[in-house]
């Protein structure tokens, strides 16, 4: 996808009647601007650019606290409507499409400042490609993914696609996983500490802001994303996570989050702080499931964070957030698995 040269910049410094500047305070000064870029587009990790709780958390953001961001910010978006999909705000669009994958809409935010400057532009300028989803460096944007709701659409559900690939163990799309050295396109070596800088690096295979540290002076990329992210996670006063601690999930499930319990498969739904009583269906309103999972190798659904030893490849693998199996090949020997602590162990 593409990374538009969007910085944050000061003017350059201009010295005069000033002594030399040493070596270790020399500002680092973009090639292609010749302006000085910010402590912020050096001080970061190339390695690990977010937490993964950064790609996948922040569910309780409303679309409220969105479109008042967007009010703030003098967008384009904050008044914008998309008639592909029913009308929908674009806030609506941001909060709802995200969440339906499990991303965050802070994230989101920072997808498309990132990459269509249009959270903080007042015109419709690159509407069409708001999150560069589906638009390669090497060509135009793929016909299905135009228009702004298809673009958040795709981005979200490219992101879970990389996620659920390095949540399995599996490398994403493009050969990207945790711990294991690849190069980018700037070129760099990075060794991704966590499976949120793995996905982000699939998503734009360039660092960056960051390549300074391997030695390069580029600009944008996926680095910029973090910086990006950053900033708007403190100038907008978006609220603590409120939610429900769960056995079950072992968790704290965000405000209405949905759980159906280990102890007699009924779902609760967080809400405001507590578990409701219980029902045989699930809410069509969940934030985060944690459901039952069903299991061929048992012949029955076992509660979440249930490990099993599959019949058919012989792997471990653990019942995980909406009803997913996921990889864990460490639950003989820990007791645990990417879910957290086994509920309960099957072995062949």
């Amino acid at each position: 996808m593409k990374t538009r040269l969007w910085l944050f910049l000061v003017p350059a410094l201009v010295a005069a009647g000033c002594g030399p500047i040493e070596a270790e305070d020399a500002p680092v000064i973009d090639e292609l601007t010749g302006q000085v870029l910010l402590e912020a587009t050096t001080k970061y990790d190339m390695h690990r650019l977010l937490e993964d709780t950064d790609i996948t958390g922040s569910q309780w953001i409303t679309t409220a606290q969105v479109q008042a961001f967007l009010q703030q910010n003098g967008s384009y978006l904050a008044n914008y409507r998309d008639p592909a999909f029913g009308n929908k705000t674009a806030a609506a669009l941001i909060v709802e499409r995200s969440k339906a994958f499990g991303i965050s809409p802070l994230y989101m935010l920072a997808r498309i400042q990132v990459e269509s400057s249009l959270i903080q532009s007042g015109n419709s300028n690159n509407l069409a490609k708001a999150t560069g989803c589906g638009c390669p460096d090497t060509s135009g944007c793929d016909a299905q993914y135009v228009g702004f709701g298809k673009q958040i659409d795709c981005s979200a559900k490219k992101l879970r696609g990389y996620l659920t690939d390095l949540d399995a163990g599996r490398p994403t799309v493009s050969g990207w996983r945790v711990g294991v050295l690849k190069s980018t396109s700037d070129p760099c070596s990075v060794r991704p500490a966590n499976k949120a800088t793995a996905a982000l690096y699939t998503y734009t295979p360039w660092v960056g802001a960051y390549a300074l540290q391997c030695g390069r002076t580029n600009v944008g990329g996926s680095s910029l994303v973090s910086v990006v992210y950053h900033r708007y996670e403190s100038a907008y006063a978006w609220g603590a996570a409120s939610g429900c601690y769960s056995e079950t999930a072992d968790t704290t499930v965000p405000e209405l989050g949905c759980v159906q319990s280990s102890s007699d498969a009924m779902w609760r739904q967080c809400q405001s702080g507590a578990f409701t009583s219980g029902s045989t269906t699930k809410p069509s309103n969940c934030t985060a499931s944690y459901g039952w999972c069903s299991s061929a190798t048992l012949g029955r659904s076992v509660p979440a964070r249930t490990c099993v030893q599959s019949s058919g490849d012989g792997q471990w693998h653990q019942c995980g957030a909406n009803s997913s199996w996921l990889s864990a090949p460490s639950a003989p020997i820990s007791g645990a698995g990417p879910a957290g602590s086994c509920f309960a162990m099957y072995g062949l």
